[in-house]
């Protein structure tokens, strides 16, 4: 983090000097291209302060008002930078189009010239060095910036062509080449933010899902991930993974299989900073089918009874559905009555949304059977066969 630190100060107190020596070179010539590669090194100072003020926020630890960290300055820092640097290019693309309408010409001097060669080789030297301690820190924002100082090399070598061409006649040139600059600076600063949002915004980080499936799948104990989701930056994420276990272990044993997900998750995937582990008891598979009183089915949630079928063992039961002629609360009471004989699957070919709203409330899943389906016994065994 120190080396992060180091990088950002004198990715600013260069970009100081660059600022200084392109604006005042661009007055001097009138060059709207050099004066908006000067504007743009200002940014780059803008840019790294804020990289380092957010890189030194981040570094700070978890306390209780931010319980996973403050990982998220840098984030912020990113964005800010990003927002200035689109605002910057809107600037520079203004001064340009001022400038070719009104046909001002830059002075063809060697030492604007000199100046931009010079912007070259210092950013380029600066880019390497940036996103060298931004892989090795893990800095995203550092990176970012790094990637914007190769870009700047990209600017200066610009400003170069559109001074040479001017002096060749095409006096438009400076400008147009400042138009150019613009369209860079705002694609880099629209990337930047898009970064940054994809992390403020928790979006999925699709690399590390698998990843972390791949360290689940390798673990005894566990018979099903339910959930997975990541947060955070590229040095400093959190994972948090909700998975099933069978009901009948003991509390040493979950706790074990705990352990040992986060420690997995932790030592395989880089940047892991904390992992939460949610576990839930799997509910064994039991299955109700309307039936009537003969025992037929009838695929009505208000049958006068229910066949109770276990697709673990097989076990049969009828149960009469005291409800079925309930006027009100019909789906309620019904829904109350199902989970009192333990089912987790209700077999029906049609049921009301208000019925369907309270059975998955008590975690009861609905399934709707093909009409061409009618024996109990085949009913069974299509869900004994999924």
């Amino acid at each position: 983090m120190d080396e992060a630190l180091k990088a950002g100060k004198i990715s600013a107190v260069a970009n100081v000097i660059l600022t200084v020596l392109k604006i005042a070179a661009g007055v001097l010539v009138n060059s709207t291209a050099l004066i908006a590669d000067g504007i743009h090194s200002f940014v780059d100072v803008l840019g790294s302060l804020l990289v380092w003020l957010g890189i030194r926020i981040a570094s700070k630890p978890a306390d209780p008002s931010h319980p996973y960290g403050h990982f998220k300055a840098e984030s912020l820092a990113e964005m800010s930078v990003g927002l200035i640097i689109i605002l910057s290019s809107l600037l520079i693309l203004h001064e340009a189009t001022l400038s070719l309408i009104n046909g001002s010409v830059p002075a063809f001097e060697m030492y604007a010239i000199l100046v931009a060669l010079f912007s070259a080789l210092v950013n380029e030297i600066l880019a390497r060095y940036k996103i060298r301690i931004g892989l090795d820190t893990r800095s995203s924002s550092l990176i970012a910036e790094g990637k914007h100082s190769r870009v700047d090399v990209l600017s200066s070598l610009s400003v170069v062509a559109g001074l040479i061409l001017v002096y060749l006649g095409y006096w438009w040139a400076d400008a147009v080449v400042a138009m150019a600059i613009s369209v860079f600076i705002f694609q880099i600063g629209a990337g930047i933010l898009k970064n940054s949002l994809d992390v403020l915004m928790d979006r999925v980080d699709e690399e590390v899902i698998v990843k972390v499936m791949s360290v689940m799948d390798k673990i005894e104990g566990v018979e099903s991930v339910e959930f997975v989701a990541t947060r955070g930056t590229w040095k400093s994420k959190v994972v948090e993974v909700h998975f099933t276990i069978n009901p009948g272990m003991d509390a040493e044993t979950i706790d074990a299989i705990e352990r040992e997900i986060v420690d997995e998750i932790k030592g395989r995937i880089p940047g892991v900073v904390d992992v939460v582990a949610v576990v839930k008891v799997s509910r064994p598979r039991v299955l109700a089918i309307p039936v009537d009183e003969d025992g037929n089915f009838t695929g009505e949630l208000d049958s006068p009874q229910f066949m109770i079928v276990s697709l673990e063992s097989g076990e049969k039961k009828i149960v009469k559905n005291e409800h079925h002629k309930a006027e009100k609360r019909k789906g309620y009471l019904i829904s109350e009555c199902l989970e009192k004989h333990g089912v987790s699957i209700v077999a029906v070919r049609k049921v009301g949304e208000g019925a369907k709203a309270h059975l998955r409330s008590r975690g009861i899943v609905v399934k709707l059977i093909d009409s061409n389906l009618k024996d109990v016994e085949d009913i069974i065994k299509s869900f004994q066969r999924s």
